[in-house]
């Protein structure tokens, strides 16, 4: 399935996390992404990729060095198509920072699913909660 990036997908902690392994703009790179998740919304057709619990990046290779302006907050995916919802490391992705994060998924990537626990498998987006500081809904027998 194809995942997208959604208003939902929290763009903002990709950002962070690159300040964070200090990526800067006009960068090409190579990098692990642990953590990403990727969701299909309960009634939803669409696969959403989610950034809230993405781990350091740790940068593999870097193409040219970049400057010192802002990191772009748009972020487009390519090729980035799993079998299933879930949280996955993805590794050795290709990642563009000129105009907008461009986040490559090509021949040299790979993916590790990241085991969860039963209560983010169940019918309810409990991730969503979480990362947004929200409550966890109260069920009603």
């Amino acid at each position: 399935m194809e995942a997208r990036v959604t208003a939902r997908s929290q763009t903002y902690r990709l950002v962070d996390r690159m300040e964070e392994a200090e990526i800067h703009h006009g960068q090409e790179i190579r990098a692990d992404l642990p953590g990403l998740r990727v969701i299909v919304p309960a009634g939803g057709t669409e696969a959403e990729v989610r950034f809230c619990n993405l781990g350091p990046i740790r940068v593999r290779a870097t193409f040219n060095s970049g400057d010192s302006r802002a990191l772009p907050t748009d972020v487009v995916l390519d090729g980035l198509s799993l079998p299933a919802s879930g949280t996955y490391d993805v590794l050795n992705a290709r990642l563009s920072l000129n105009g907008n994060i461009r986040l490559v998924v090509d021949d040299q990537t790979s993916f590790q699913a990241v085991p969860t626990s039963a209560r983010d498998r169940d019918e309810w987006d409990w991730h969503e909660f979480a990362c947004c500081g929200l409550s966890y809904p109260e069920v009603v027998c």
